[in-house]
């Protein structure tokens, strides 16, 4: 069977007055590389932070092709997400003025018979297949920690007081390793991965996903279906919003 994997991605301003989202993608010859990640509000740079991580971990991911490295490899993963803080940090000290800048990161890497994921923050990745969520990431932040104590459910996070107070970030002054998670494959047709900020997974429920990936027959169809449902729901001045869709389709 020869399968293809396509994507579509939205990154908006919302109701902010500058958007510290960033996505970027890269398919070659059956093997992509997704990212999103999201600059901290509250540190003034952090559009550049979120920027330059995206783009050093493209600029890897291409690298490694060439030179005919394992992407779905977990070795990969971790040496790519600490180039792209090393990245972030020397350029923050060049520059001063967003010397306190960081930003989240969500990564996955695949040839179609294995991936691989990359994650700091609470910039999610959702896996489905057959259909379903199978996996989604566990955001690094106080609300997430609530959860586990039994205190709230994953659901409630969207609402909770602390839900964008972070416990992991990349760019900061020292390094946290990722949470990194290799999926033993083939991938399918009908497989797919989201990857979003905080600002979307807000307004947009996990079955609403799924739905939308069942009756859309592209990325493209299943992001504009769920920006509706995001519209519909936020309030004035809402964050940035950023999501990435990649689904595994058949040639």
């Amino acid at each position: 069977m020869n399968m293809a994997i396509l994507a579509a991605s939205i990154c908006k301003i919302g109701g902010r007055e500058y958007n510290q989202d960033f996505v970027a993608h890269h398919i070659e010859d059956g093997k992509a590389c997704f990212i999103v990640c999201d600059g901290l509000g509250a540190y003034v740079g952090s559009e550049v932070a979120s920027m330059l991580c995206a783009n050093k971990v493209i600029g890897n991911f291409k690298a490694t092709v060439e030179s005919g490295g394992d992407i779905t490899a977990e070795e990969t993963a971790l040496t790519i997400t600490e180039a792209a803080h090393h990245h972030v940090v020397e350029y923050k000290y060049e520059n001063s003025k967003i010397s306190s800048s960081c930003t989240t990161m969500s990564l996955v890497m695949t040839d179609l018979n294995a991936a691989v994921m990359s994650h700091i923050g609470d910039t999610r990745i959702y896996f489905f297949a057959d259909g379903q969520l199978k996996y989604q990431t566990r955001d690094h932040s106080l609300a997430q920690l609530a959860v586990d104590m039994g205190k709230i459910t994953t659901r409630e996070i969207r609402t909770h007081k602390d839900q964008n107070k972070l416990t992991r970030v990349l760019g900061s002054d020292y390094y946290v390793e990722p949470d990194i998670n290799r999926m033993p494959g083939p991938l399918m047709p009908g497989d797919a991965f989201i990857l979003c900020t905080d600002g979307f997974w807000e307004y947009v429920y996990e079955d609403e996903m799924e739905e939308a990936l069942k009756e859309c027959k592209t990325p493209e169809e299943v992001i504009d279906r769920l920006e509706k449902l995001l519209i519909e729901r936020h309030p004035p001045y809402n964050d940035n919003y950023t999501a990435l869709v990649a689904m595994v389709v058949e040639e």
